[in-house]
């Protein structure tokens, strides 16, 4: 099993533990009555102790905060749309993790024509698509990757695509909304599936439990997954905050399936490793 994120914390409690460790000892002070593994260990809530080393830790605190995503691990998930001409949503895409934090995953088919022909221009991305409304605004891609696969044959073993997306105000959209990790290798057993209907402005999602097709596509058992859900994120190892394991994204054999009850995903093997890290080396 290959697990392609860094290990850092995602939860503000974890994170601000950590720093607060780090300032109070650097400075040789502990908050009153806690010793280092105690702060360490703390939950969500942290108090800081008066005392030499509280205010380089709540300086600490403020800046890792004003860092941390300001939006619920559910708007990973978003809206994949058209620019050019009418403005509509077609394909789902969701933030992964990356160390320029800047990588979104879909499906190859909604970014790229197939054989003989190219990538579609004018697509931008709206993570946490609401009601027809823009929360974390509408992010521009500056370039899109396939594999040769698909664009050589358009192998439904290849229906994956990255895109690397602009930033916004000085920031990468990882940094605003964070980024789910990456597997390839494994089957993935228990899986959530997000995507946008593209008569909706609403996401659905269903979970099932995900199964070989074949050696190149896994697929599973949920209502309702019809057009513009092309691109969802498979999710496994989900958390209560929305957050998951990319595992998938809908596609693959028959574009994602005919019927809207049952989805499939080209299987995340070696090629898409390889074309995950030739995305995030851009």
């Amino acid at each position: 099993m290959e697990l392609h994120a860094r290990t850092k914390a995602t939860r503000m409690g974890a994170a601000v533990a950590t720093l607060l460790t780090a300032a109070l000892l650097s400075s040789a002070t502990t908050t009153t009555g806690l010793s280092a593994a105690h702060i360490a260990a703390l939950p969500r809530a942290v108090l800081i102790a008066p005392g030499p080393g509280a205010a380089q830790a709540a300086a600490a605190v403020d800046s890792f905060a004003h860092k941390l995503p300001a939006f619920p691990d559910t708007y990973r998930v978003g809206a994949l749309f058209a620019l050019t001409g009418q403005v509509h949503h077609s394909c789902t895409a969701s933030v992964v993790d990356s160390p320029h934090r800047n990588l979104v995953i879909t499906a190859a088919h909604c970014v790229h024509t197939g054989a003989g022909g190219g990538y579609r221009d004018g697509i931008g991305f709206a993570p946490g698509y609401r009601d027809g409304g823009y929360p974390v605004g509408m992010w521009q891609v500056r370039s899109a990757l396939v594999a040769p696969g698909w664009q050589e044959s358009s192998d439904p073993a290849a229906d994956v695509a990255f895109l690397v997306m602009e930033p916004r105000d000085g920031r990468n959209i990882e940094d605003v909304v964070g980024g789910n990790p990456l597997q390839t290798g494994p089957d993935p057993g228990r899986t959530r599936m997000v995507g946008y209907p593209d008569n909706t402005d609403e996401p659905i999602s269903c979970t099932g439990t995900a199964t070989r097709y074949s050696d190149t596509q896994l697929r599973i058992h949920c209502p309702g997954f019809t057009a513009g859900t092309s691109g969802g994120p498979w999710l496994a190892h989900t958390d209560p905050w929305g957050g998951g394991t990319v595992t998938g994204v809908i596609g693959g054999y028959q574009y994602g399936g005919n019927s809207p009850d049952i989805s499939y995903s080209s299987y995340f093997d070696d090629e898409v490793d390889a074309l995950y890290k030739q995305a995030a080396a851009k």
